[in-house]
């Protein structure tokens, strides 16, 4: 009788847990002794392998695995991340995060400091342009200020169209914005706690919304000076860096 392969048995086991999703454990060949590898021609199962992964005390092929690891977050999701090379990324919530990709004349910075925040986060997009603040070092959560563009030529047209909805939907008649306190052409309005502002000086009306938290309303008609008289730039062009800056 012609003698058993001892890569038999090896070969079957890791067939097995590989198709099978079984725990993978590498068999050793009757005879082998520690430090002894495999019978030539034949693979040997080690955990950096990537169709597995360890699970208590076996190694099982990664889409069958009865407990998974939970997939890495996205880069900026609940942390600021820079390594994408285009801007500082950054959602509390977003499961993947992206960045704006159009400047509002939002400078970073300048709001970080007029605000009264402790770390510019970052930005991320969802509908409108979020721009994210860590008021303080103490535990504090992260609030925003959102900017967008709108298609409206006029400061006017696109306040008419705001005051009105809001109106309805409040059942307030009375609902309208005013102008903001030196800075010329700039309407704002707010209802509880809740402001938006637009603001001139480009092709197209920017609005600017934050919530109480986010910004003391005394600090306000500077941030939104600051974006009235940013340079416009090309929609192609390239950004400044990786956090926002009104361009002078």
């Amino acid at each position: 009788m012609q003698p058993t392969s001892l890569a038999t048995p090896y070969i079957v086991g890791l067939v097995l847990a590989l198709s099978l999703g079984c725990p993978a454990q590498a068999p050793t060949p009757e005879g082998a002794s520690a430090g002894v590898g495999a019978p030539p021609g034949v693979s040997v199962v080690v955990e950096d392998d990537p169709r597995l992964v360890r699970d208590s005390d076996d190694l099982y092929v990664a889409e069958s695995a009865p407990n998974p690891p939970a997939p890495a977050p996205a880069l900026g999701a609940g942390r600021p991340d820079t390594s994408n090379g285009e801007c500082k990324l950054f959602s509390p919530k977003l499961p993947q995060p992206e960045c704006c990709p159009r400047e509002t004349g939002f400078d970073a910075e300048r709001v970080k400091q007029l605000c009264g925040h402790a770390l510019y986060m970052g930005e991320s997009l969802y509908q409108s342009c979020g721009y994210y603040y860590l008021p303080n070092m103490d535990g504090s959560f992260p609030v925003a200020l959102r900017g967008s563009r709108l298609k409206r030529e006029t400061v006017e047209q696109a306040a008419e169209v705001h005051d009105l909805r809001m109106a309805h939907t409040l059942g307030r008649p009375d609902f309208a914005s005013t102008p903001v306190p030196g800075v010329e052409g700039a309407m704002w309005s707010s209802h509880e706690g809740v402001h938006w502002a637009f603001v001139p000086g480009w092709s197209m009306v920017r609005m600017l919304s934050w919530t109480d938290d986010a910004c003391p309303i005394e600090a306000m008609p500077a941030v939104l000076k600051l974006m009235a008289e940013a340079k416009e730039v090309a929609a192609e062009a390239p950004r400044p860096g990786l956090v926002p800056l009104a361009r002078q």
